[in-house]
């Protein structure tokens, strides 16, 4: 397919992975607006390698990108920041390393960010406390240190929160206890201390709980 008959959001995606796109990026058409904007990248357990390009942040329609299972490398775009309609990121089970960006706090549309099982390290940032839609929360499996932010609290629409299996340290914030909506809650596997806050006991709505 000539790049000439292509709109500018699968030209960067057929650069990126042209076997994969060889018939197009709008295969289903679900997978593209009327205008040929791309908004959905589903390329699940396809056995990718190399990394995301930061040409990604250049497409501004998407609003589900599903990676996992792969074997991508290198670190997470800071210019997926950008995507503000992105509502699904799923990039577990990949061979990504570097640190959370920051710029994924501006993602406030985003109702679910998968990042588990990678190699990420570095802290987990504050401004992810910023994602007021989110619901689903899993940064397990990687190699995340320092304190669990405060700022994690404000994000009262959580119905699952994931942060085990790191190098976490500290106690646990007594603001998770405004968590009122967590069902499934994993910390263990850390290196946390002190006592269990006991506004934890605000969390009714739990039906699987792992603690230190």
């Amino acid at each position: 397919m000539s790049t000439a008959s292509l709109s500018p959001d699968c030209v960067i995606l057929t650069a990126w992975q042209p076997t994969r796109y060889r018939g197009g990026c709008c295969v289903p058409s679900s997978n593209c607006n009327s205008a040929g904007n791309v908004q959905r990248v589903e390329l699940s357990s396809n056995q990718l390698q190399g990394i995301i390009p930061t040409e990604f942040g250049l497409l501004t329609s998407l609003t589900w990108l599903s990676l996992w299972g792969n074997q991508l490398t290198g670190t997470i775009p800071t210019e997926l920041g950008r995507l503000t309609r992105l509502q699904y990121v799923d990039l577990y089970n990949n061979q990504f390393t570097g640190t959370i960006p920051t710029e994924l706090g501006q993602l406030t549309s985003l109702t679910w960010l998968a990042l588990y099982n990678n190699q990420l390290s570095g802290t987990i940032p504050t401004e992810l406390g910023r994602l007021a839609s989110v619901t689903w929360l899993s940064l397990n499996g990687n190699q995340l240190s320092g304190t669990i932010p405060t700022e994690l609290g404000q994000l009262t629409g959580l119905t699952n929160l994931e942060l085990n299996v790191n190098r976490l340290t500290g106690t646990i914030p007594t603001e998770l206890g405004r968590l009122t909506r967590l069902q499934f809650f994993r910390l263990n596997a850390n290196n946390l201390s002190g006592k269990f806050p006991c506004e934890l006991g605000n969390l009714r709505s739990l039906t699987v709980t792992k603690l230190p």
